[in-house]
Protein backbone atom coordinates (compact mmCIF):
# COMPACT_ATOMS: atom_id res chain seq x y z
CA UNK A 1 0.00 0.00 0.00
CA UNK A 2 1.46 3.42 -0.83
CA UNK A 3 1.69 6.07 1.66
CA UNK A 4 -1.29 7.95 -0.12
CA UNK A 5 -3.39 4.81 -0.49
CA UNK A 6 -2.84 4.25 3.59
CA UNK A 7 -3.68 7.92 3.79
CA UNK A 8 -6.97 7.46 2.19
CA UNK A 9 -8.14 4.13 3.64
CA UNK A 10 -7.25 5.80 7.06
CA UNK A 11 -10.06 9.43 6.29
CA UNK A 12 -12.32 6.53 5.09
CA UNK A 13 -12.33 4.92 8.61
CA UNK A 14 -12.51 7.58 10.08
CA UNK A 15 -15.26 9.31 7.97
CA UNK A 16 -17.34 6.37 8.54
CA UNK A 17 -16.50 5.06 12.19
CA UNK A 18 -19.77 4.73 14.07
CA UNK A 19 -20.35 3.83 17.46
CA UNK A 20 -16.79 3.09 19.86
CA UNK A 21 -16.41 0.75 23.06
CA UNK A 22 -13.91 -1.26 24.19
CA UNK A 23 -12.99 -4.81 21.71
CA UNK A 24 -14.88 -7.22 24.85
CA UNK A 25 -17.63 -5.01 24.92
CA UNK A 26 -18.35 -4.71 21.36
CA UNK A 27 -17.64 -8.51 20.04
CA UNK A 28 -20.06 -9.35 23.21
CA UNK A 29 -22.72 -6.86 21.45
CA UNK A 30 -22.58 -8.56 18.13
CA UNK A 31 -22.72 -12.23 19.39
CA UNK A 32 -25.79 -11.30 21.30
CA UNK A 33 -27.31 -9.08 19.85
CA UNK A 34 -26.83 -10.44 15.82
CA UNK A 35 -25.21 -13.59 15.94
CA UNK A 36 -21.81 -12.43 14.47
CA UNK A 37 -18.43 -14.06 15.61
CA UNK A 38 -15.29 -12.72 14.07
CA UNK A 39 -14.44 -14.43 10.73
CA UNK A 40 -11.66 -12.68 9.53
CA UNK A 41 -8.63 -10.24 11.11
CA UNK A 42 -6.05 -8.11 9.73
CA UNK A 43 -3.69 -5.88 10.65
CA UNK A 44 -3.39 -2.16 9.27
CA UNK A 45 -0.43 -0.13 8.30
CA UNK A 46 -1.66 2.43 10.98
CA UNK A 47 -1.18 -0.30 13.84
CA UNK A 48 -4.99 -0.74 14.11
CA UNK A 49 -6.85 -4.34 13.62
CA UNK A 50 -9.38 -4.59 11.35
CA UNK A 51 -11.86 -7.36 11.32
CA UNK A 52 -15.01 -8.84 10.32
CA UNK A 53 -17.23 -10.69 12.31
CA UNK A 54 -20.13 -12.52 10.30
CA UNK A 55 -23.39 -14.56 11.47
CA UNK A 56 -24.40 -17.87 9.61
CA UNK A 57 -27.37 -15.64 8.85
CA UNK A 58 -25.06 -13.50 6.60
CA UNK A 59 -25.18 -10.27 8.62
CA UNK A 60 -21.62 -8.90 8.87
CA UNK A 61 -19.93 -6.45 11.01
CA UNK A 62 -16.53 -4.58 9.90
CA UNK A 63 -14.86 -2.84 13.16
CA UNK A 64 -11.45 -1.50 13.46
CA UNK A 65 -9.16 -1.58 17.22
CA UNK A 66 -7.11 0.93 18.48
CA UNK A 67 -3.94 0.00 20.52
CA UNK A 68 -5.35 1.06 22.96
CA UNK A 69 -8.27 -1.76 23.00
CA UNK A 70 -10.84 0.71 21.56
CA UNK A 71 -12.70 -0.85 18.89
CA UNK A 72 -15.24 1.46 16.54
CA UNK A 73 -17.20 0.11 13.72
CA UNK A 74 -16.90 0.99 10.23
CA UNK A 75 -19.09 -0.57 8.40
CA UNK A 76 -22.07 -3.42 8.53
CA UNK A 77 -24.33 -5.24 5.90
CA UNK A 78 -26.14 -8.31 5.14
CA UNK A 79 -24.98 -11.41 2.76
CA UNK A 80 -21.81 -12.29 3.92
CA UNK A 81 -20.56 -15.34 2.17
CA UNK A 82 -16.47 -16.97 2.67
CA UNK A 83 -15.00 -18.12 -0.16
CA UNK A 84 -12.14 -20.39 -0.91
CA UNK A 85 -8.61 -18.50 -1.33
CA UNK A 86 -7.73 -19.79 -4.48
CA UNK A 87 -4.35 -18.69 -6.19
CA UNK A 88 -4.64 -16.70 -9.56
CA UNK A 89 -3.83 -18.96 -12.58
CA UNK A 90 -0.79 -17.98 -14.49
CA UNK A 91 -1.13 -18.27 -18.02
CA UNK A 92 1.04 -20.10 -20.27
CA UNK A 93 3.54 -19.29 -22.23
CA UNK A 94 4.07 -20.03 -26.07
CA UNK A 95 7.82 -21.02 -26.34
Amino acid sequence: MTPISGFLALALLVAHQGPCAPRDVVLKALQDNWGEVPVAIGLSNTGSVIEIAASPKGSWSMFFTSAAGVSCLVLSGEAWQAVEPKSPELPEVNR
